[in-house]
């Protein structure tokens, strides 16, 4: 395990500093490492990360180019390649989240000048959010490797070796002949089956799926010291496609001599007009339609950095392309920011805290959207954030049509029921004969037409004020958002549940259809009804082809609420815009 891990900048300036064990940090140490650097200069080779040994401590850094920052992570042992690898990865992490938090473009705007000192406090509330982020994954990453040495170490095979081997095999009395009947099959009827079976044996048929056994609270969130479970932002879990490039100098693409300097210089101070711009932004809305951005938002986002610009002067040594960046990315960043609170747990408590009134009226959410998106699999995330946050859920089945619906929620109930409680038995019922537990039920009714769907939401709604519950999650049928027959009972189910939140499910696979599928489910509950907030799905098999964020958000101006980042409890992720744009853009 690494002792210490700091960033400062080439003036010295310390900007993060953390000891791991809760020891205290050594800033001694860090000018003995300063001081090495400086006198003897490490060895350039291929590796990314760089090595430096004083006073039997061993430093693993890397330096951008950028800023002009060092990163490092030390130990207090001679080299040693398992811990070289761990201060390689912590390394490698606090770059990307540096990356995904935009802390660079922070840290520019603080310098009081170009090679100056940064004024901290300009930059504090961002690398308070970095300190929070750093030492959650850092502790999830040594208690994955603590957790990975013990299975390692408990394995089979691991027990095998332990044990002591003979040399001579012993095969007295258990070889059978084989028989033939008289087919001319070999007769295997005596062979017992199970003695060929290497598989795991479940102490239950019925065991959980992999949701269970897979929840990884650490890398879910965090808890507050008021004791609220805020699910992580997504920073750097889905930027690895980032390339290494952009924090190291690259000679192909830069200016070179005089002539870059003179041609930078020329490129400043130019006055904009709409020919300077006609062919930048046609590769834009090109790249940006790359992204899954559909055109009709491609040329909303272009158009508006045309009318900002036409007429403005670039910045000195600033050319017309990057003020063109720099204007898409704010169009970008306008679009995605919300404009409204997706705080859900004031919302949640200003309304269920008070258990004075016994009848209080639950928190209902209604979770929409086309077939296939991962509705009940992320109404299960929703559940399980809230379950974490201490609230009793009861998720209603009101997808009353597709086979299997409610007993695929009954499914993740049962997961939700063990991972509240360890001696929750699968299959069984609470105390008042239902799927789950105590903090956890299924309301169900069976399967039937639109009618028996508002039915089963009023019963539910009504069942959960009698019995306390804190939230009511209701699942809906999918449907095609183009089929006006599937899609007018969502106005009546609405006017009959009066949810507080309806939030959308849509995936990020769909592409540009994404913006016919919002505009007409948040037109599908009425004039007085609109969508409160979406959900995108499956984020983590686009890679940074993210333009089904850009395309929802634009056709209807509702903002994002989580993004789904696999099929796990804890795979529910808040946006960060600057993620986003960063990734569109790249």
């Amino acid at each position: 395990m690494i002792d210490q891990f700091a960033i400062f900048t080439a003036q010295g300036q310390l900007l993060f500093q953390y000891a791991s064990l809760k020891k205290r940090f050594s800033e001694q140490l860090c000018n003995k490492f300063i001081h090495e650097l400086i006198s003897r200069p490490p060895a350039i080779n291929e590796s990314k990360f760089a090595t430096v040994s004083v006073d039997s401590h061993t430093f693993i850094f890397r330096e951008t180019k950028a800023t002009r920052l060092f990163y490092v992570a030390s130990y207090a042992s001679a080299p040693s390649l398992t811990l070289n690898h761990e201060a390689e990865q912590v390394v490698d992490m606090s770059l990307q989240l540096w990356d995904s938090l935009g802390l660079d473009s922070a840290l520019r705007a603080a310098r009081k000048e170009p090679k100056g000192s940064i004024t901290l406090e300009a930059v504090q509330e961002e690398l308070f959010k970095f300190e929070k982020y750093f030492t959650v994954k850092y502790e999830s990453m040594v208690e994955k490797e603590l957790s990975t040495k013990s299975i390692r170490d408990s394995s089979p095979a691991a027990q095998q070796l332990k044990k002591p081997t003979n040399k001579k095999a012993t095969t007295g009395g258990t070889q059978k002949t084989r028989r033939w009947n008289s087919n001319g099959m070999l007769d295997d009827s005596n062979v017992n089956a199970d003695q060929l079976d290497f598989s795991p044996i479940p102490d239950d048929i019925s065991t959980a799926p992999a949701e269970v056994t897979n929840v990884n609270q650490s890398d879910f969130g965090s808890r507050t010291e008021d004791g609220q479970f805020l699910i992580k932002e997504i920073d750097n879990m889905l930027s690895q496609a980032k390339k290494d490039s952009t924090r190291q100098p690259s000679s192909a693409g830069a200016p070179a001599g005089v002539l870059g300097f003179l041609r930078k210089k020329w490129l400043g101070n130019k006055t904009i007009d709409e020919g300077d711009l006609h062919a930048i932004l046609e590769k834009f809305k090109k790249h940006l339609i790359g992204k899954n951005v559909a055109p009709a938002a491609a040329d909303y986002l272009t158009s508006r950095v045309s009318e900002q610009l036409v007429g403005l002067k670039t910045a000195s040594w600033t050319s017309v392309e990057q003020t063109a960046r720099d204007a898409l990315e704010q169009a970008l960043i306008s679009i995605l920011t919300p404009g409204v609170s997706v705080d859900l747990l004031h919302e949640i408590q200003k309304k269920v805290g008070n258990k004075v009134d016994a009848k209080c009226d639950p928190y209902v959410f209604s979770i929409v959207g086309v077939n296939g998106v991962g509705k009940s699999t992320n109404l299960s995330k929703l559940a399980f954030w809230l379950l974490q946050n201490k609230f009793k859920v009861l998720i209603v089945a009101c997808d009353t049509f597709r086979s299997g619906a409610v007993e695929q929620l009954r499914v993740h109930v049962e997961n939700l029921a063990q991972l509240t409680d360890d001696n929750h038995v699968r299959g069984s019922k609470n105390k008042r004969g239902k799927s789950g537990n105590d903090a956890v039920e299924l309301f169900e009714a069976g399967y039937g037409g639109s009618d028996l769907v508002t039915k089963i939401a009023k019963q539910a709604i009504k069942y959960a004020r009698e019995q306390q519950f804190d939230v009511v999650l209701m699942d809906t049928a999918g449907r095609r958002h183009n089929d006006a027959t599937l899609m007018s009972p969502l106005k009546s189910f609405a006017d009959q549940a009066k949810p507080d939140k309806i939030i959308m499910v849509g995936e990020a696979l769909v592409g540009t259809d994404s913006v016919q599928q919002a505009k007409n489910f948040n037109q599908a509950f009425g004039k007085d009804r609109n969508l409160d907030f979406f959900i995108i799905s499956k984020c983590d098999t686009v890679g940074e082809m993210l333009g089904t964020m850009v395309n929802m958000v634009y056709a209807t101006g509702i903002p994002i609420l989580f993004i789904g980042v696999g099929q796990t409890y804890t795979d529910l992720r808040t946006l960060s815009v600057t993620w986003a744009v960063n990734s569109l853009l790249s």
